[in-house]
């Protein structure tokens, strides 16, 4: 089940198993696959501000470089409402 997860830098994220995300999103395109690296793990995070969906591993690897910028603020905000709709959170 979808979740809204906390991060350190103070990222919009929302934890979710690739089968939630295909059978909510499948009509719009979605296969499931890491926005990052192709793979197909059983869960990953979307990440408002890039509008993704990554693999742990590549949500890891992006938390340890990611600098939160104030003015991504309103489409991080648009993108996460949206999707926390969509995902029913």
């Amino acid at each position: 089940m979808a979740k809204i997860i906390e991060n350190p830098k103070g990222f919009k994220v929302i934890e979710i198993s690739r089968s939630e995300l295909v059978g909510r999103l499948a009509e719009y395109g979605s296969v499931g696959i890491c926005d990052s690296c192709g793979s197909t793990d059983i869960n990953g995070f979307y990440i408002a501000v890039l509008n993704q969906w990554f693999c742990p591993k590549c949500y890891e690897e992006w938390m340890k470089r990611a600098v939160y910028y104030h003015e991504d603020a309103d489409f991080e905000n648009s993108r996460f409402e949206l999707y926390k709709d969509i995902f029913e959170l």
